[in-house]
């Protein structure tokens, strides 16, 4: 029986991939393969030549794709290449006897593989093996959590994105450059919640991904809680393995920017994604070096240099992110449209961040004055799902990643 429900998962995975990349499902398939290949290999032989040689495929696949493709990769390759670049390294760290099939199921699983959560071969495979015994309170959890992440994507993040344009000046392109840093987290945010109930549908538990980043008090605690897999992968794969906290403060400050700078690649080889990953370098340096604590009025000064800092994501060139900085500077009649756009997204904010919100999205509790605070709160999102949901479609912004 598990092995009939791992052949289903993979199936429906490569099924699901194969409708948004096309034909370069083979590409997948092939490196797959090389990938199950050599872990079996590495499991006889321990060869360094072996990891190297896969990171290195992978790696130049990426590029190449970058090149060929002008910047915009297969949908679900970063994270496919994340992932097998963590199960090969921890296989030669610590082999363990995945079948082939176990290896497919956790490179392909559809929920995650388009932007993560990115999860580890060994959490994935130990739940892949585990008994499914399907039941109503399971299948309550992850259709509840759909209910939220409709809200946050289709109601208030495709809603704040429209009021985010080109026609601000001074204090409106100010409000624009906020509406556009809340919406920009609550699309993405909306997409975790979204793979982590479709997981839960398929018996997986992945990851969560956020722990309400905009509450930060200082750049490093955000960069803690913003895409939480991504820096946890990063952290254990390439800053432990240069020497952590444990070098010279040179190293260290060397090390840092390379991190970000691979962090931003990832994301685009353009120039205002590396400028946005040396910014963020430079600011935990300064961070660092000033032995900054971090406060509330600190904390407000991280979430509007990180909102401000995610307009390099949504430019061409360096110098239309300039050209966004000096219209601020310039006099415009305040648009009550873009306030009442930031009003929203705060009280948004406001809600989300808040542990009880979490708790109904995330967890199940059978206690009555659990569930009389639940299914009200849970009805009205609901019901705003479909009164406010504004032409619907599932393009997520970091889906282009």
């Amino acid at each position: 029986m598990t092995k009939l429900y791992q052949i289903l998962i993979w199936l429906s995975s490569v099924g699901v991939l194969t409708c948004f990349v096309k034909m370069y499902v083979l590409m997948f398939l092939v490196m797959s393969v090389i990938i199950v290949l050599s872990s079996k290999f590495i499991g006889k032989s321990l060869s360094k030549a072996v990891v190297i040689t896969d990171i290195a495929v992978l790696v130049s696949a990426f590029f190449t794709l970058k090149s060929s493709l002008g910047l915009i990769l297969p949908l679900g390759y970063s994270v496919f290449a994340f992932s097998a670049i963590s199960l090969i390294i921890n296989q030669y760290r610590d082999y363990k006897n995945y079948t082939a099939l176990e290896i497919l199921c956790y490179l392909f699983f559809f929920p995650k593989i388009f932007a993560g959560p990115i999860d580890r071969a060994d959490d994935f495979v130990r739940q892949l093996r585990g008994k499914k015994k399907p039941t109503l309170k399971k299948l309550y959890l992850p259709i509840k959590m759909c209910i939220f992440a409709c809200f946050y994507k289709f109601v208030i993040a495709d809603r704040l994105y429209i009021l985010c344009n080109d026609d601000y000046d001074g204090l409106n392109e100010v409000c624009s450059i906020l509406c556009y840093g809340v919406a920009f987290f609550f699309d993405f945010y909306a997409y975790s919640i979204f793979a982590v109930a479709f997981g839960k549908l398929l018996g997986i538990d992945l990851p969560e991904n956020f722990n309400s980043p905009y509450c930060s008090r200082t750049f490093r605690d955000f960069w803690k809680r913003w895409n939480i897999t991504l820096g946890t992968w990063l952290r254990d794969y390439i800053y432990i393995p240069l020497g952590g906290n444990r070098i010279s403060a040179r190293q260290w400050i060397l090390n840092i920017l390379l991190v970000f700078v691979i962090s931003a690649i990832w994301h685009d080889l353009s120039i205002p994604f590396i400028v946005w990953g040396i910014t963020h370098a430079i600011l935990l340096i300064t961070e660092r070096n000033l032995n900054i604590k971090g406060n509330r009025y600190y904390g407000a000064f991280v979430f509007l240099v990180c909102t401000l800092l995610w307009q390099l994501f949504d430019v061409n060139e360096i110098e239309d992110f300039v050209f966004r900085l000096i219209k601020v500077t310039e006099y415009q009649p305040i648009d009550n449209s873009i306030v009442v756009g930031v009003f929203v997204s705060l009280c948004a904010l406001w809600f989300a961040d808040r542990s009880s919100t979490k708790d109904i999205i995330f967890r199940h509790k059978d206690s009555d004055r659990y569930i009389l605070k639940e299914v009200p709160i849970t009805s009205i999102i609901f019901v705003l799902d479909i009164l406010l949901a504004n032409n619907p479609s599932i393009n997520f912004f970091y889906m282009k990643f």
